[in-house]
C-alpha cells in the first residue's frame, strides 16, 4: 500500500484567508521556526513547481526532512507573506488570528492536526497557485513570466469558472510591480450611471452629488495593476473613453479638461466572445485591439480532464482542512462521476461540487452521491452517471494503478495487458502515476485529442 500523499496547499490571495482559512490559524499552535530552512532546499525553483506535471528532484529531498521534523504531517498550508501583511493590518492588536499571522510573520510555523501552516515569501519567491496536469500548464506559467514586467495590455478569455482573474493576479506578482496597487473591478457589478466615475474619477461638482474630487480606480492604482473583469459589459460610450485613455496613457477625471499621467498596467477578462460582440455591435474593434495586447484563452476544463482529479483531491484536502474533519478521500465511483461529467461551471463548479461533498460525506471517502451531480443528458431515472466506453476503461486503469500502488506491471497482469500495452493506453487517456506514489508524471496527451475548430491554448504570442 503506497504511503499517503503529502500534498501542498497554496493560499495566494487575503479572501482565502478571511473566509477559507481563518479557523484554521485561530486553531494551529506554533511549533519552531525551521520554515525558511526547508525553502532552501528549492533554490531557485519556483513554488509552482511543487504542484506542476513535473516536480523538481528537490521535491523529495524537502519532504524527507518534513518527515524527520514532523513525521506525522500529511500536508502543507502555504501562505503568501504579502496576504499575511495584508490581513495583519486589518485587525486589532489582541485578536487572536493576528498573534497567528505574525507568528507566522516572524518564521515560526505552525502545527495543526496532521498539517503545517508555513509563511513564504512571494516577493523573493511569487507564487500563482495554478494547480493541474494540463499539457499546457508549464507554458502557460512560463508565458506569464515572460509577461509579467511588459507595459502591453494582456487579455484573458475563457468561459466562467475557467480562472480567469487568478491568472491576471498572476500577471501581477510575477512581475515588478507585486509590491503595488493590485486593483479589480467587475464591470458587470457596477451600474452604467456611475461606473465612468469608479473607473475615471469625477471633479467636485461634474453632477450631481459629485461634493468633492475623487480619484478613479486608474489612477488609485499608481503604478500598479488595475483588473477589468467582464469588460464585455462595459457600455460603448464607457468603450470609447477607455481606449483613448489606453492610447494617450493619461486619464481625464469627469468634468475635468487636465490630463493626469497613467503609470498603470492593464489587464482584462471576459467570458464573451467578443469578435461576436464586434459583429453585433456591443463591443468596440479599435479597442479589443488595443486590449490584445497579448491575449490568453483559458481552455474550459472538459478540454482538460486530466485537470479534474488533481484538482478535486486538492479542493477535498481544502475542505477537510476547513471543516477540522479527518483525512477525507476520494472514492473510485466519486472519480468516476467526476471524470464523466462536462463541468459547464468548470473550476469554480467543481470546487463547489466538492465542499458540498465533504459536508456531506461526514466520514472519511467521498463516494459518487455525495456530489449530487446531474448526468448530462440525464431524465432524472438513474442516479449514476451514463460513461462512454473510453471513460470505463480510464476509470478501470486508474484503478488498477492504485491497488497496485502504481506498480505498472503488477497493474497489467490485473488487466489482462502487457506492460506496454498499458503504457500506450494511459498515454492515450492522460494517464500519470499519482502523486502518492512518488514516481515522476509522464507526459499526458489530453483524452480524444485537439477538438476540431477549437481555440488554441494561446492565441497570440507576445511581440
Amino acid at each position: 500500500m503506497a504511503e499517503p500523499c503529502f500534498r501542498w496547499i497554496p493560499l495566494c490571495a487575503a479572501h482565502e484567508l478571511r473566509r477559507d482559512f481563518c479557523d484554521l490559524l485561530l486553531a494551529a499552535t506554533p511549533t519552531g521556526c525551521f520554515g525558511d530552512r526547508l525553502f532552501e532546499l528549492l533554490g531557485d525553483e519556483p513554488l509552482d513547481a511543487l504542484w506542476s506535471r513535473n516536480p523538481p528532484s528537490v521535491e523529495g529531498e524537502l519532504r524527507r526532512r518534513i518527515a524527520e521534523l514532523r513525521p506525522l504531517a500529511r500536508g502543507g498550508v502555504l501562505v503568501a507573506r504579502s496576504v499575511l501583511h495584508q490581513v495583519e493590518g486589518e485587525l486589532a492588536t489582541t485578536d487572536g488570528l493576528g498573534s497567528a499571522i505574525r507568528a507566522l510573520l516572524r518564521g515560526n510555523v505552525l502545527e495543526v492536526g496532521d498539517h503545517l501552516v508555513l509563511g513564504f515569501d512571494d516577493r523573493r519567491r511569487p507564487c500563482v497557485g495554478w494547480i493541474g496536469d494540463w499539457l499546457e500548464t508549464q507554458p502557460l506559467l512560463e508565458r506569464l513570466r515572460r509577461l509579467a514586467d511588459a507595459s502591453v495590455p494582456v487579455l484573458i478569455c475563457g468561459e466562467t469558472g475557467t480562472g480567469k482573474e487568478m491568472i491576471a493576479r498572476g500577471v501581477h506578482v510575477l512581475g515588478r510591480r507585486r509590491d503595488r496597487p493590485y486593483l479589480a473591478i467587475n464591470c458587470a457589478e457596477l451600474p452604467e450611471s456611475i461606473v465612468e466615475s469608479e473607473l475615471f474619477g469625477h471633479t467636485r461638482g461634474s453632477f450631481t452629488g459629485a461634493a468633492s474630487d475623487r480619484a478613479g480606480l486608474f489612477e488609485a492604482a499608481s503604478d500598479g495593476t488595475v483588473f477589468l473583469d467582464e469588460i464585455g459589459e462595459l457600455a460603448l460610450a464607457t468603450q470609447a473613453k477607455l481606449l483613448r485613455l489606453l492610447e494617450e496613457h493619461c486619464v481625464r477625471r469627469i468634468g475635468s479638461s487636465l490630463p493626469r499621467p497613467l503609470a498603470c498596467r492593464v489587464t482584462a477578462a471576459t467570458n464573451r466572445d467578443l469578435t461576436t460582440e464586434i459583429a453585433h455591435g456591443r463591443f468596440r474593434a479599435d479597442l479589443f485591439y488595443r486590449l490584445r495586447g497579448s491575449e490568453i484563452y483559458l481552455t474550459p476544463l472538459r478540454e482538460r480532464r486530466e485537470d479534474i482529479l488533481p484538482l478535486a483531491e486538492l479542493f477535498v484536502a481544502r475542505a477537510a482542512l476547513r471543516s477540522a474533519k479527518t483525512t477525507v478521500a476520494l472514492g473510485e465511483d466519486a472519480k468516476i462521476a467526476l471524470l464523466a461529467h462536462d463541468w459547464p461551471g468548470n473550476i469554480r463548479e467543481l470546487r463547489h461540487a466538492i465542499e458540498i461533498a465533504v459536508l456531506a460525506a461526514g466520514g472519511e471517502r467521498v463516494v459518487s452521491h455525495h456530489l449530487g451531480l446531474v448526468p448530462r443528458h440525464s431524465q432524472g431515472t438513474s442516479a449514476e452517471p451514463l460513461l462512454t466506453a473510453k471513460a470505463v476503461e480510464r476509470a478501470h486503469i486508474l484503478r488498477a494503478l492504485t491497488s497496485t500502488a502504481g506498480n505498472k506491471m503488477a497493474a497489467a497482469r490485473i488487466l489482462g495487458l502487457s506492460r506496454q500495452s498499458l503504457h500506450r493506453r494511459m498515454l492515450r487517456h492522460g494517464i500519470s502515476i499519482p502523486t502518492a506514489i512518488g514516481q515522476p508524471r509522464p507526459p499526458a496527451a489530453p483524452e480524444g485529442g485537439a477538438v476540431p475548430g477549437s481555440k488554441p491554448a494561446f492565441s497570440k504570442q507576445i511581440p
